[in-house]
This record gives C-alpha cells, structure tokens and sequence, in this order.
C-alpha cells in the first residue's frame, strides 16, 4: 500500500466507529425506548391468543360441513317465488347490476313482456347479455317460470 492512501482499517477509525456504535444502543435504550419504567414487560398473548390469531380461516373440514348443510338448505323445491327471487335474482334485478332490468320498473318490463312469457323465460334459462344461463342457479324450468311470473307481476 502506498503512503499517500489512508488505511480504511486503522486503529482510530475503529474506535470512531465503536464509539458510535456505542452512542447508538444508548440513545436506543434510555432516550428512544417508551418502555423505560424499569419493570420487566409482561407478555400481552397468552398461546391459545396466538393460535387463535395463526388459525386458518376454512379448512377442508369447514368446508365439506358447510356443502352438507347448504345442500340440505337449498331444497328449493318448497320454496314460493319470491323466495326463489330473493335466492337468485335479488342481487341483479334489485340494482340494475350489469344492466339488469329492475323489478318494479313497468315501462322496461312492459316492453320485454311483449315478447311474450315464453321468450322471457327462454332468455332466463338460458341467459342473456351478462346473466348467466337460470341467473346462476340451479332451479330447474319451472321455477324460473315462476320466478319470471313473479318479477312481471311486481313490475305492474
């Protein structure tokens, strides 16, 4: 090494940096830590806290007992129209979402039912614009008669 070059690692560098380094921890600890009282931290979580919060939200198991009651639930078959409305359709044709005719709105569904029932519930089977085919259900043909009865005779 030439003389003209300082040394990077020479003895008084070392002891600036240990310094404050030194510095450092004690700003840390005393003038930077809110905790300073001077007792020991309790632990906040106790392990059934963690576990809870490191839980998973759905395993396999919530899930096959949830398809088992939701499939128990959705005897559709007793249900009245306007449960099958509210099951399916609610969400669409309450709001006008993806440009869903509202129920309730008579001139629009005047004009659709002058097609006539049977294309109306044709286009409900088998969808139509964004709806898809029996408006994501699984109700078979007759309750999507209904439920089109339904939507035209509250739309009066």
């Amino acid at each position: 090494m030439s003389s003209a070059q300082p040394e990077t690692f020479s003895p008084q560098n070392i002891s600036v940096l240990g310094g404050l380094l030194l510095l450092a921890i004690i700003l840390g600890e005393v003038v930077f830590n809110p905790k300073n009282d001077g007792a020991m931290a309790e632990p906040v979580d106790t392990i059934e806290d963690i576990a809870m919060r490191i839980k998973p939200v759905v395993s396999l198991d919530d899930m096959r007992g949830s398809m088992k009651v939701a499939s128990v639930a959705d005897d559709s078959a007793n249900k009245s129209p306007d449960q099958l409305y509210q099951g399916a359709c609610l969400a669409c044709h309450t709001t006008g979402a993806a440009g869903a005719p509202k129920i309730g709105d008579a001139a629009i569904w005047k004009e659709r039912g002058a097609k006539g029932l049977d294309a109306l519930v044709s286009a409900a089977i088998n969808g139509i614009g964004a709806m898809p085919p029996r408006g994501g259900s699984q109700y078979d043909d007759d309750q999507m008669r209904a439920v089109v009865e339904y939507i035209l005779a509250e739309s009066k």
